[in-house]
């Protein structure tokens, strides 16, 4: 079966806020997600920048010394080095050995063997006179020239991501446990994914991920075991498609059947194969036993490594201290798909849009992120209180290279407008604005409390507390100031707040005032902390113009066209 990669990362951009998770985490996110927009949409900007960086350093040294540095070998290794790399948590996730047994179109393409105690997987080809293997770093292990040699050119974090992905699009997985476990992997300092996919799925998916509107839940007995079977709904062209768990809740079977009228990406423009796929997952004792290799750089590995290593996270400087509530994605089930289907039925052209949209007021913010190199990002709203949109623009104080995004929310059209100004170029995206849930959570558990009074760009300003058993959020507003922003924290949304029962105390600041700093502490992860503090308030007139920018199509190879 033919594939494309889908890119999951900017489907979950347009998820929207989790109505169901706690109150904290929900400001949390509201907060962080300025950033996280901007820097998802540069992700592309960042990549290109750096690899033109790399290619002139590459291309300043003589041929022959690059030549040598990509086609060095090293001595024979020993045969499992890998696993000497944080052995702990690999273990404590790979669990149980499997064969996995990968057919296509009725006939058996390949067979892994997966041992658990030395995560390490032996492929099997019929094709192949020597079996292949992969390590837990995401080695490959091939023979060649009389010996094994090893290659990390798919170690490298980008697969991690990428091969899973193309898997979980093929066979129409749910993409929210697998994204949360990638997190996980990534703050564990583990290096994610290592067997792309085929071997984490077994240890990732559960019957729960399941139970939800797009599978219908059967049982079936056989051979005295009952089987928890998933038939696929709502996927036009995968009729008779289906997952299967045991009596255990163990994956067993991943099938799909697709037909030539199959999207392949969900309506974005690419149309399937028929034939059929199965994957086939039966837990037997398996033993493993890694053969010495010597380590070969392929072509362009040094050049890709080079790139990658500042870009994804990832590597081997993890965190043990982790919470596995981050890593519930029990509440968002079919969010990914909502949100493909949410941009496939949006219907606003560029066409729609006002050819300007004019602002006069300028609050002036500093979010600071408390990441390793403590990511600082201006935001600036831009506020016209008798308009029925706003907008943020924001700009990466550490890394300016990477340009300005303007992210605008349209109520009237209930569209999101991504305006991008980069390396000379100008361009802008469409979103459908995501409808948040009605929430049903009660602000009982969090001990609400007022901080002393102080002053913020020359404003005195009230304080506010929330406080549970994992997190403290602070807030400053005035009165004082000629205008109100009462969307700070739902960037996007009109309505001062979607929280129920709210506390008075609380409205007044989302209603009546004007919010000039927000500190959010995680108790368990510092990295997660954020602070956002007013620098400027000035009545000043801006606009942004349509004409200026030209649309990009995100879902089909990013064609741009003049407006």
């Amino acid at each position: 079966m033919k594939t494309k990669l889908i890119f999951i990362t900017c489907a979950f951009l347009l998820c929207g806020i989790n109505a169901e998770a706690q109150l904290l985490k929900k400001l949390k996110k509201r907060a962080e997600q300025a950033a996280e927009r901007t820097i998802l949409n540069k992700t592309d900007e960042v990549v290109s920048k750096k690899t033109e960086k790399t290619i002139d350093d590459a291309t300043s040294k003589k041929e022959k010394s690059d030549k040598k540095e990509d086609e060095d070998t090293s001595e024979l290794e020993a045969s499992n080095t890998a696993l000497t790399k944080n052995t702990e948590a690999k273990k404590a996730f790979f669990k149980e050995d499997i064969i996995i047994k990968m057919h296509e179109n009725g006939n058996l393409n390949q067979t892994q063997f997966f041992d658990a105690n030395e995560v390490a997987v032996r492929m099997e080809d019929p094709k192949q006179p020597k079996p292949g293997f992969i390590d837990s770093e995401g080695y490959m292990y091939v023979y060649s020239e009389g010996e094994y040699q090893k290659t990390g050119i798919v170690a490298l974090q980008s697969q991690g991501l990428m091969a899973p992905t193309m898997m979980i699009e093929a066979y129409k997985l749910p993409p929210e446990p697998f994204m949360a476990q990638f997190e996980k992997q990534q703050d564990l300092g583990v290096t994610a994914n290592p067997f792309n996919g085929i071997v984490e799925f077994a240890f990732i998916y559960k019957p729960d991920d399941f139970r939800y509107d797009d599978f219908n839940e059967t049982t079936q007995t056989l051979r005295g075991k009952t089987y928890t079977k998933f038939e696929y709904l709502n996927e036009p062209g995968y009729e008779g498609s289906y997952v299967l768990f045991d009596d255990q809740d163990r994956l067993v079977e991943i099938y799909t059947k697709t037909s030539e009228e199959a999207e392949l990406i969900d309506g974005f423009g690419s149309q399937g194969q028929a034939g059929e796929s199965l994957m086939v997952y039966d837990y037997k004792p398996v033993e493993v036993k890694l053969p010495k290799a010597r380590e070969v750089k392929t072509v362009g590995e040094g050049l890709m490594g080079g790139v990658m290593e500042n870009i994804v996270k990832g590597g081997n400087t993890g965190n043990t201290n982790i919470d596995d509530d981050d890593y519930d994605s029990s509440n968002n089930k079919g969010s990914v798909k909502s949100a493909r289907r949410s941009i496939k039925n949006h219907k606003v052209t560029v066409n729609d849009l006002p050819e300007s949209y004019d602002f006069n007021w300028q609050l002036e913010t500093e979010m600071t992120l408390n990441t390793r190199k403590k990511e600082t990002i201006m935001m600036v709203f831009l506020i016209n209180e008798s308009a029925s949109y706003q907008a943020t623009k924001m700009t990466m104080v550490n890394n300016k290279n990477t340009g300005t995004t303007t992210m605008l929310f349209d109520m009237d059209l209930s569209t999101m407008v991504m305006f991008m100004d980069a390396q000379g170029t100008s361009f802008l995206q469409m979103y459908p604005i995501p409808e948040v849930k009605s929430s049903k959570e009660s602000l009982d558990d969090y001990n609400i409390k007022k901080l002393p009074a102080k002053t913020i760009i020359g404003y005195t300003c009230e304080g506010i507390q929330f406080e549970d058993d994992r997190y403290i959020m602070k807030m400053y507003h005035t009165l004082d100031a000629k205008i109100k922003l009462t969307n700070f924290l739902n960037f996007g949304s009109q309505k001062p707040s979607d929280f129920p029962d709210m506390d008075s105390r609380v409205l007044d600041q989302f209603s009546n005032g004007l919010i000039l700093e927000m500190d959010i502490i995680d108790k368990k992860k510092s990295k997660n902390n954020v602070n956002i503090i007013a620098k400027a308030l000035n009545q000043q007139k801006t606009s942004i113009k349509k004409a200026n920018y030209k649309t990009m199509d995100l879902f089909s190879g990013a064609r741009m066209k003049k407006n």
